[in-house]
């Protein structure tokens, strides 16, 4: 377990961080931006940093679209200084003056008095019971349930394969997200930030991550990635398939996985933020989220502004 340095000394990221992030993280709610896999995925510029202030995880990354830094904190010790102190931080390495996605039990400790603390809806971790997503193929007058009953009328003999992220083929789950890039009519997926955190995130090797496989007549169209946070808690990090081979190919995917987790007794999926694009948005409301890990951006507050 590496040791991570107070602050203001920051050390980049590293496999062997894993351990040393869980220590400082596992006590709050699964958010997905806290969570080790993720940082190590999304660190696809080897520029993510950690430290360590009044015991508290600071975290020096960048936006997962724009690239333009972030900075962040979990942890309920010594709230004021600690946020002061990086906002100090933040001015003299003239980074954007705001400390963003803040979870909400820290944001509600945090004085009114002296920060501004505003709900950032972009970044809101999606919720769903799971239990109501393996009933998915039952829901009345829903597309979805429409949807899975098609596919099972056209490929009755699909196959569902779960395995650890260490035991799938990894080439042929590369080549279904090009496939999905193919029908995106993106031109080069390679160059894409999420393609680029793909092939990081098949470097990692924990026993809690898991595929989730759809095959028909052994070919792969389509997979979702998850990983087991809590006795509750999974949280979603990648999922891609074959539209045009079926329009209802993510919804079969989504729901074999639910019934698979809940068979195993899971009671809530995190399917991460939206970060505000409109489309994606849509794919993760028509799941009926029940409810959301809220984030929030906090500015120091200054006279002028009350």
């Amino acid at each position: 377990m590496t040791k991570i340095p107070e602050f203001p000394q920051f050390k980049e990221l590293e496999l062997t961080d894993k351990m040393s992030v869980e220590k400082l993280t596992r006590k709050f709610k699964p958010y997905s931006d806290f969570n080790f896999s993720s940082l190590w995925a999304w660190n696809i510029k080897t520029k993510t940093k950690i430290s360590k202030l009044n015991d508290n995880l600071v975290i020096l990354f960048n936006d997962y679209i724009s690239n333009q830094p972030i900075l962040t904190f979990i942890g309920i010790n010594k709230i004021v200084e600690t946020t002061d102190t990086l906002f100090r931080f933040a001015d003299e390495h003239k980074y954007n003056g705001a400390l963003r996605l803040i979870p909400q039990e820290i944001a509600e400790t945090m004085p009114k008095s002296s920060f501004s603390v505003m709900a950032d809806q972009d970044s809101f971790d999606y919720i769903y019971p799971i239990a109501n997503l393996a009933n998915m193929n039952n829901w009345p007058k829903s597309g979805s349930r429409k949807k899975i009953k098609q596919f099972i009328k056209r490929h009755p003999n699909y196959l569902v394969k779960l395995a650890s992220i260490q035991k799938i083929n990894r080439d042929e789950h590369l080549k279904m997200f090009q496939k999905w890039a193919e029908n995106k009519d993106i031109p080069n997926c390679f160059e894409l930030n999420e393609y680029k955190a793909f092939k990081k995130f098949l470097e990692l090797e924990d026993g809690k991550i898991k595929v989730v496989s759809l095959y028909v007549d052994d070919v792969l169209v389509g997979f979702t990635v998850y990983e087991i946070q809590t006795d509750e808690y999974v949280l979603s990090h990648f999922a891609k398939a074959n539209t045009k081979f079926h329009s209802g190919t993510n919804d079969v995917l989504n729901w074999e996985e639910a019934k698979l987790l809940d068979t195993q007794g899971f009671k809530y999926y995190n399917w991460e933020q939206d970060l505000g694009l409109l489309g994606l948005r849509k794919s993760k409301e028509k799941y009926k989220p029940s409810f959301f890990l809220k984030k929030f951006t906090v500015k120091k507050l200054n006279y002028e502004d009350c």
